[in-house]
């Protein structure tokens, strides 16, 4: 029977070849696709799956309430973690990560081999028994006990060592400090992904760093220096709500003094960490949004697939209606009839999912570059391929093939045999409706790709409040580099084409973690207002373009600039009630650990969006360093027609400065358009694949069109002898299809518009949504209708009525 079965499948598809092809080509076409956006997903919630027991693993979260609403932070004091495990019965154990402010690089020196290394962090002793991570060498329970010792990637072991051991090998590590040796004592397997992607964990018992989080002012401090990641692995069946009442509990017990003296209010909370990467919605949009974005494409272009099968084996009937009535009339049941058209479903599907396998292997290198990943077919996913494809077969077969076989079983052989079989009504009204739920995915998809692009536009040309245009960041990585920042300074001021230096700790574009509040005369910390703290040089403004209020920025003299000289922003002004026009001159106050400060107002600058347009504009004040404190980055505003010469002369200075730094630089304005580098991958997998659903559901409406002027050969014959030229014959054909594509857009315009409105709601800046939009969208899919639809059109409208009547 299925040896039958597939002989006439095969019959089928060679007498009807365009047909064929336009089915098989479609769903491979998508199923190729479903199968890479689902590669893609599953990439995605790969991440931290090899924790062990990582159902019981948390992440602490900080809750602050004030006056500029509620914000959260993925992170906390610096005690809160070990007291909360000492006190709290279901914690098990606890961990802190510390990647230092301003230390996003670090220079790794291995006798001549020298580089900068990212992502290395400080962590307990206590890490692994939380975040298991697996160790390729050494002891997990010992390897981050003593002081100044080091544990490695194994592709940063690598990068050291080849292929030799990297076990007790002495190497320099310069983490935010001063550069120190450090001992390796284990190597850790980094090929799995996790939200923390680290290359190196030294030692919380070491030098630098690691002194300031051993030390009175940070074991001591509940209420602020909340910038310490903290991890909990807690009891198997522990309550969440009840843990986090004692952490609370906890929280007030020891920090309730402090957090009044700081006029800070805040709670905590945990959040799963296997839920971090993808789920998170701390300080950022969840990127499950994103995965739900994704599936829905996925599922859309094999919905269109399916639908052009279903379309052109319904509109095909009448050529089949014989051999179904003589079959039926020969005795064949219609259960027989329908698994013999299922049959032949799973045939073309079968053969649609080999050829996509072979899209696949073809397009994955461009998909991976689309997509920023670096996946391929191999044994680490072939189960997972697996099950997709047998999914995929039988769902789509079952979905492409169930309409036709239960609509062509249902023809009675006597109404079959004397040839008044009609495909009007019920099929009709389905192909009709299909049509239109295949454009309205389209036209959503349209909608949903314009707007993207356009918030991305938004973002790109939005006025920040300040200039990124030629400014070169040189990072002051070492303790050399930050002792030689002035003279490095005053060097580049003389170079040829450069206009002007400036330093800084945070760049523009970033997330600034140091904040304290302040408070007018009269009040107290309890009415303060958190400000983020940033120091910078003199000149700083100026060279950003960042505008004054009131007031004038820092000038060159910095004994008496850095002896509380302050310059807030606009909204830090109104936060704490002055008017920004009349805000210089004033005082303002905050208190620590029992001694109170006095800051001047010197200036109110205008607000700039320090960190992305995600985040709200937050208070902020600049305050310029001591002489005795560098900063961690030097700025420089070049011109720009003069590139490659200013590098060059600035590489020169700084390796007469600076010889035993590696020299690097970046540009600003590429810094601050990572942070939208998400949004413009998701932006490119939608457009691509968008343009990939129009192109099947082109081929599905050729399929039909050219159905519709076969049926209508004779027709179109006998209106051209009556006179009627092309463009009517054309209009004639082409107008169902614009009432269907009418029907769609109206559908799926609300759609688009709430879909894309839920998205905006992670930008804390966007762009209005333009009505237009839906306009070009519909007018898209109006224009690739008529155009698919017109070429089939076009060529019975121009053929010669003759062939048509000459057997009438």
């Amino acid at each position: 029977m299925l040896r039958n079965y597939i002989k006439i499948a095969l019959r089928n598809i060679s007498r009807n070849k365009a047909y064929s092809f336009i089915n098989i080509f479609g769903l491979s076409l998508g199923v190729a696709c479903c199968l890479l956006l689902a590669f893609y997903i599953e990439d995605e919630f790969k991440v931290d799956t090899h924790l062990a027991d990582r159902d019981n693993l948390y992440r602490i979260v900080t809750h602050f309430q004030g006056d500029m609403g509620i914000d959260e932070s993925g992170t906390a004091s610096p005690p809160i973690a070990m007291a909360l495990r000492d006190e709290i019965p279901e914690v098990v154990s606890a961990t802190r990560l510390l990647n230092p402010p301003g230390a996003t690089q670090s220079l790794i020196r291995y006798e001549d081999n020298i580089f900068y290394e990212s992502d290395g962090y400080l962590a307990d002793s206590t890490l692994f028994d939380v975040l298991a991570y697996s160790l390729l060498e050494g002891n997990p329970a010992k390897a981050l006990t003593d002081a100044n010792s080091v544990v490695i990637s194994k592709t940063m072991a690598h990068k050291l060592f080849g292929s030799s051991e990297a076990l007790n090998k002495m190497i320099s590590v310069s983490l935010g400090g001063p550069a120190g040796d450090f001992k390796i004592t284990g190597v850790f397997d980094d090929s799995h992904k996790s939200h923390v992607m680290p290359h190196f964990f030294i030692s919380m018992t070491s030098s630098g760093w690691a002194e300031y989080m051993r030390s009175p002012d940070a074991q001591d401090e509940w209420a602020g220096q909340n910038f310490v990641p903290s991890y909990l692995r807690l009891t198997p069946g522990h309550d969440v709500k009840a843990v986090e009442k004692k952490m609370n509990e906890v929280l007030v017990k020891h920090g309730a003094e402090d957090m009044k003296a700081l006029g800070l209010f805040k709670t905590l909370s945990i959040e799963p960490v296997k839920d971090i990467y993808l789920r998170s919605e701390v300080g950022k949009s969840p990127r499950i949004i994103y995965i739900y974005i994704i599936a829905s494409i996925a599922v859309f272009i094999l919905l269109i697939a399916c639908i052009n099968f279903m379309n052109l084996s319904t509109a095909k009937a009448t050529k089949r209606a014989g051999e179904i009535g003589l079959r039926k009339a020969m005795g064949a049941f219609r259960s027989s009839l329908i698994g013999q058209i299922l049959g032949e479903a799973m045939v073309i599907v079968l053969i649609s999912i080999l050829l996509s396998l072979v899209l696949v292997q073809l397009a994955l290198p461009f998909f991976n570059n689309l997509t920023g990943k670096s996946i391929t077919l191999g044994t680490d996913n072939v189960w997972y391929m697996i099950a997709s494809l047998v999914g995929l077969t039988l769902v789509t077969g079952l979905v492409a093939g169930s309409y036709p076989a239960f609509y062509l079983s249902s023809f009675q052989p006597a109404q079959v045999l004397k040839g008044k079989i009609s495909l009007s009504g019920g099929s009709g009204l389905l192909r009709q409706s299909l049509v239109v739920f295949q454009f309205m995915i389209g036209i959503a998809l349209v909608c949903g790709m314009l707007i993207i692009g356009s918030q991305l536009r938004y973002i790109e040309n939005k006025n920040l409040g300040f200039n990124a245009d030629a400014k070169i960041v040189l990072p002051l990585r070492t303790a050399s580099a930050s002792k030689n920042a002035d003279a490095l300074q005053n060097e580049l001021r003389r170079a040829a084409h450069v206009q002007s230096v400036a330093a800084t700790d945070y760049l523009p574009g970033s997330q600034i973690w140091s904040d304290f509040s302040i408070y007018p005369q009269g009040a107290n910390m309890e009415k303060a207002v958190d400000h983020l703290n940033n120091y910078v040089s003199h000149g700083y403004l100026e060279l950003l373009g960042i505008k004054m209020v009131a007031g004038r920025s820092f000038s060159e003299h910095r004994a008496t600039e850095s002896n509380g000289n302050i310059i807030i922003n606009r909204t830090g002004a109104k936060a704490i009630g002055f008017d920004p026009d009349k805000a210089v001159g004033q005082d303002v106050f905050t208190e620590w650990q029992g001694e109170k400060s006095t800051f001047h107002i010197v200036g109110v600058m205008e607000d700039y969006h320090q960190s992305s347009l995600k985040e709200k504009i937050r208070p902020l004040l600049f305050r310029m360093a001591p002489e005795d404190r560098s900063y961690d980055f030097v700025i420089l505003k070049v011109d720009a027609a003069h590139f490659k010469d200013v590098i060059a002369s600035v590489e020169k200075i700084w390796k007469s400065t600076n010889s035993d730094t590696p020299f690097e630089y970046t540009f600003l304005d590429d810094s601050i358009r990572k942070n939208y580098e998400e949004d413009r991958k998701v932006a490119s997998i939608i457009t691509s694949f968008t343009a990939l659903a129009m192109l099947i559901s082109c081929l599905g409406l050729y399929g039909l069109s050219t159905f519709m002027a076969e049926r209508r050969f004779k027709e179109i014959g006998v209106r051209k002898v009556l006179g009627a030229d092309v463009s009517q014959i054309v209009t004639l054909m082409s107008k169902e299809f614009v009432k269907l594509v009418v029907i769609a857009f109206v559908i799926a315009v609300p759609i688009a518009w709430y879909a894309m409105s839920q998205w905006l709601k992670g930008f804390e800046y966007k762009a209005p949504i333009d009505f237009t939009i839906f306009i070009y969208s519909g007018l898209a899919a109006l224009f690739v209708a008529l155009a698919t639809v017109s070429f089939e059109s076009v060529r019975a409208a121009v053929a010669n009525p003759v062939k048509a009547l000459r057997n009438e």
